[in-house]
């Protein structure tokens, strides 16, 4: 388990209307949320689960939806009924509606209020930022994980595809499983940085992500 403190806000270009996620911990694909709606004078707070496919469709919708000011989406709670949903209205108008919290409990909130298209762009970037956030549930993966989100000796994690370093894991993974010491790895990663990628290196920042990789227990 991962325990994140992302916030990711609706701008609703409104005072009353508020539609929030803040993120409280990733469960290897899951990731858990409160919602936090305020809607025509009331207001709810509930937990609301999804997994990270869902937020990636969700992602891909709304940026379709941005493009062709048409069409309608759903993010669904794995946990009970609660939904937020999202509906592009002629001349670029969003319905957002749902519910907080499932039917069963007592204090469930249906919502329903209007913004416009021009919440969807920064909506869908925290989004991406947030699926940035990996639990391994493997050593391969908890690696693979290292040298991107630690080693990065390109600098480009923030704008590269998630595969950008993959085909080094194999290698890495291979010196951790035969036990090879933090020196060896650190100066592996190190020749793949001068010799494979062509960068000046670090063999200080290489020994610090090697440490990490040593550590990792599985």
């Amino acid at each position: 388990m991962i325990v994140l403190d992302n916030i990711i806000e609706l701008k609703t270009n409104s005072e009353t209307e508020r539609l929030s996620l803040a993120t409280r911990y990733l469960v290897q694909i899951n990731f858990t949320f409160d919602l936090t709606v305020s809607s025509n004078g009331f207001s709810g707070t509930s937990h609301f689960c999804v997994r990270r496919e869902q937020i990636e469709k969700l992602c891909s919708d709304l940026i379709i939806m941005d493009q062709t000011m048409f069409g309608n989406t759903i993010l669904e709670d794995n946990d009970s009924d609660a939904t937020i949903n999202f509906q592009m209205k002629p001349h670029g108008k969003v319905i957002v509606y749902g519910q907080v919290g499932g039917s069963h409990e007592e204090h469930c909130l249906k919502f329903s209020f209007q913004t416009d298209h021009t919440c969807i762009e920064p909506l869908v970037t925290d989004f991406y930022k947030l699926l940035k956030n990996e639990e391994p549930i493997n050593l391969y993966e908890a690696i693979d994980l290292i040298l991107w989100k630690d080693w990065d000796p390109i600098g480009i994690n923030d704008i590269a595809p998630r595969d950008e370093y993959q085909s080094y894991t194999p290698t890495i993974f291979e010196l951790k499983n035969t036990r090879a010491d933090k020196e060896t790895i650190a100066q592996t990663l190190h020749e793949i940085e001068t010799a494979t990628i062509g960068v000046v290196g670090n063999i200080e920042h290489c020994r610090q992500v090697a440490n990490k990789i040593i550590n990792l227990k599985f």
